[in-house]
């Protein structure tokens, strides 16, 4: 593992549960000398990655907040998917949430949504926060695009994870599940991480054709009726469409 990695591996222990770290509960963390951890902490300091907030206690630094502004100004996906997501924020339900995702090692992150009504349903999924690869629409859309080397791979290592989110009990199963996710090109999910929530998602195609990312519409369960469930997926299969096309367009237009 190189210094990159080594420092990376630090800066990975900032999280909203622990929020703050000292060189040396970093060091017994990651089991690395006293005088290692200084080092990386030193770098990452230098970087504006993490700050010094008090006592020698490390929260995460400004440089982080610069690069997240500049993620939401210049990422193309972002960008790309603006006018869609919009446009499906005008679905006629006063209450909604719709997320932009993409993958993110083995799992999905959120970077971008909007919300609309004065609502109490609860969206633990937001901006930054990554999510397990095999909960919620929103991965799962993803998941099933994935390569058959991959898949074959994430099932191997994580085969009771999978069958608990109900995606197969066997290998075979896992692959013909998601083959059908994968032809009716969405997924709704029904209470998968927050209840009372129902999710409907369709995949993204980079500009080279793989699925990397997903656009979903969230809603209260209780707003919304089977009647509708066809119409509203079509709305989200459209504007995940629009923004796989939009992608296509500004790749070409820079070439």
């Amino acid at each position: 593992m190189g210094t990159v990695d080594k420092a990376m591996g630090v800066l990975g222990l900032f999280t909203v549960e622990e929020p703050q770290w000292s060189v040396e509960d970093a060091a017994l963390r990651l089991g690395i000398p006293a005088s290692s951890a200084y080092r990386y902490f030193r770098g990452l300091a230098d970087f504006g990655l993490i700050a010094d907030f008090a006592g020698g206690r490390y929260v995460v630094g400004p440089a982080i907040i610069e690069l997240d502004r500049l993620a939401r100004r210049t990422d193309p996906l972002i960008a790309a998917a603006s006018a869609p997501m919009d446009e499906l924020a005008l679905v006629p339900h006063n209450e909604k949430v719709v997320l932009l995702s993409r993958l993110y090692g083995r799992r999905v992150m959120c970077v971008d949504q909007r919300s609309t009504g004065h609502h109490k349903m609860t969206v633990s999924f937001e901006r930054g926060r990554p999510m397990s690869l095999y909960r919620s629409s929103v991965s799962k859309v993803i998941l099933a695009n994935l390569p058959a080397r991959t898949l074959a791979r994430v099932h191997h290592e994580d085969a009771s994870e999978i069958a608990v989110a109900g995606l197969g009990e066997t290998a075979d199963e896992f692959r013909r599940n998601l083959r059908a996710i994968r032809r009716q090109r969405f997924f709704i999910s029904y209470g998968e991480v927050d209840a009372g929530v129902v999710g409907i998602a369709a995949p993204i195609m980079s500009p080279g054709g793989d699925v990397f990312a997903s656009l979903a519409l969230v809603l209260p369960a209780g707003s919304t009726h089977e009647a509708e469930v066809d119409a509203l997926v079509s709305r989200v299969r459209d504007a995940a469409a629009s923004v796989t096309e939009n992608l296509r367009r500004t790749t070409a237009g820079s070439a």
